[in-house]
């Protein structure tokens, strides 16, 4: 009896490590030409993303010299993450993002929820409170009805941001231009972050960063959905062209 004993706790040990072994997945990040900008290399990794969010590590890969065809279109990025912790993994690529919100709504710019201090930005105009970042929050009145950069020193890339605090999803944006003047962002790219540190454009499914369209007037609401919910705490909309001054509203979708 001992010796059955004995062998059905060594048969269970023997099962549970396999088990454990078989779960593990070492990904790897490997590097090819930039078809963007010649003579550099960026990072990818080939699979679908349910080949990514399955990984439990990631490790620096192979250097390809020419650009190889996938089955799936490969992830892009400037900023790979290397880590045994498959947590961080899924949270760099996404993968608590597919599973969309219940209930979806404003996150809280307009109704005041996000409180100002977590509405951040690169400049604005003469450091004047009534052009600051809090003026962006969708639908303000009066005065400089918008958050307004400082475009004497800030005009190349300019930026915008809200701090969650914690992580929530994010499903896409509505956005105004100026309420008292014809001012508007026409064009801007989205990035995220965690951290504040590493950030990630949203991009398509080639790994080309996307531009997003803005606002023709002053008031109408454009609301723009991204390709996929984002998991994250920081989320940061860059114009990249605008009328007259770079000045706009903005509410963010999704779900606490």
């Amino acid at each position: 009896m001992r010796r059955l004993a004995l062998a059905a706790l060594v048969a269970c040990v023997f099962v549970t490590l396999m088990s454990e072994v078989l779960a593990e997945r070492v990904c790897y990040f490997s590097q090819e030409p930039d078809a963007r900008q010649p003579g550099r290399l960026r990072w990818f990794m080939p699979g679908s993303k349910e080949d990514r969010c399955a990984c439990t590590s990631t490790r620096p890969g192979s250097v390809y010299m020419q650009p190889l065809h996938w089955s799936h279109p490969p992830f892009y990025t400037d900023t790979p993450i290397f880590t045994n912790d498959p947590e961080d993994i899924h949270d760099y690529f996404n993968c608590h993002g597919d599973s969309s919100c219940s209930v979806e709504g404003p996150l809280g710019m307009e109704d005041g929820r996000i409180p100002d201090e977590r509405i951040t930005a690169s400049s604005f105009w003469q450091n004047r409170a009534d052009h600051a970042p809090p003026r962006a929050r969708l639908n303000i009145q009066g005065y400089a009805a918008a958050w307004c950069n400082e475009e004497t020193t800030d005009n190349i890339s300019p930026w915008i941001q809200v701090d969650f605090v914690d992580t929530v999803t994010i499903t896409g944006l509505i956005t105004q231009g100026r309420g008292d003047n014809d001012q508007r962002v026409t064009e801007y790219q989205v990035t995220y972050s965690d951290d504040g540190q590493s950030w990630h454009h949203v991009t398509d499914a080639d790994g080309t960063t996307m531009k997003f369209p803005g606002n023709k007037d002053r008031n109408t609401l454009v609301t723009t959905r991204l390709p996929f919910a984002l998991r994250t705490r920081i989320l940061r909309i860059h114009p990249t062209a605008w009328n007259l001054y770079c000045s706009m509203r903005f509410e963010v979708i999704g779900c606490y």
